[in-house]
């Protein structure tokens, strides 16, 4: 069996390269832009949590905070954490 390779590069190869570089640092700007609202957005709830630690809150209002968890774990669960495999010797 043979098998044949072709090499065509062209300036539109040359653009298609460029621009998949210009994506791949588009999406690391979106993604670091995630992490640091998902950081900003637990942040506030943990503050919000520590501060009402002593206060006897109406149904509703933990309904509230329970329901931003919800939502801030909504979004991380969007992209699924990469779970690193086991390195088998």
């Amino acid at each position: 069996m043979m098998i044949h390779t072709l090499n065509v590069y062209t300036s539109h190869t040359k653009e298609i390269l460029m621009k998949l570089s210009e994506l791949t640092v588009a999406i690391s700007g979106v993604s670091t832009q995630l992490t640091k609202a998902q950081d900003e957005i637990l942040s506030r709830i943990n503050a919000l949590e520590n501060a009402l630690v002593d206060v006897e809150l109406p149904e509703d209002a933990a309904a509230a905070i329970e329901a931003l968890r919800s939502q801030t774990q909504a979004l991380d669960d969007i992209v699924p954490d990469v779970v690193p495999e086991p390195v088998t010797e």
